[in-house]
C-alpha cells in the first residue's frame, strides 16, 4: 500500500466533509478528525502495515479509567491463540460484533460511559471502505454518521 494513496483518501474526506485533518508524523503516521464529540484517528507505520489501527472514540474518553473491555483477536493462519472466555458481558450494541470477522476488535468503556472502538489492521484500499467502517460504528454507537453519505455518488 502506498502512503500517498492513504494520504489522498483522508484528505479527500477532509475536503468533502469540510473537516480539518490533523496530521502527525513520527514513528507512526496519524490522521485525526474531530466532529462534535466524536474523534476518528487512523495511525499506521508505513513500514509495517499490519500494525495499522483505526480508533473511533468520544473526545472525553479516558484511557486510564477503563472500566469494561472487549477484545477479539482476528484469527490468522498458523498462529495459535489462547482461548477467550465465552462468557463475556456485551456492554455495547451487538451489531458491532460483525466487525470481528474482518478486523481485530477492541472496545473499551471508561467510568464515565465514554467509548473507544479500535480496529486493526485497518488498511483501506478505497474511500468506500473508510465510509462503510466509520459510519457503521458511529451509527450503531451514537446514531449519526461521521462522514457525509453524499460523496458516494
Amino acid at each position: 500500500m502506498d502512503v500517498r494513496k492513504i494520504d489522498n483518501l483522508w484528505r479527500f474526506l477532509s475536503i468533502k466533509n469540510n473537516l480539518p485533518v490533523k496530521l502527525e508524523l513520527d514513528h507512526h503516521v496519524s490522521y485525526k478528525f474531530i466532529r462534535g464529540n466524536i474523534q476518528v484517528t487512523h495511525q499506521f507505520n508505513p513500514k509495517l502495515w499490519q500494525s495499522s489501527m483505526l480508533h473511533i472514540s468520544e473526545k472525553l474518553f479516558q484511557e486510564k479509567s477503563v472500566q469494561h473491555r472487549y477484545h477479539h483477536k482476528k484469527k490468522q493462519f498458523g498462529i495459535h491463540y489462547d482461548m477467550t472466555s465465552t462468557h463475556v458481558q456485551i456492554f455495547f450494541p451487538r451489531e458491532l460484533l460483525q466487525l470481528k470477522n474482518q478486523y481485530e476488535l477492541d472496545i473499551q468503556k471508561d467510568r464515565h460511559g465514554n467509548y473507544q472502538i479500535s480496529l486493526s489492521p485497518f488498511v483501506p484500499k478505497n474511500i468506500y471502505q473508510i465510509l462503510d467502517c466509520v459510519n457503521f460504528v458511529c451509527k450503531e454507537m451514537w446514531k449519526k454518521n461521521f462522514f457525509s453519505e453524499g460523496i458516494r455518488n
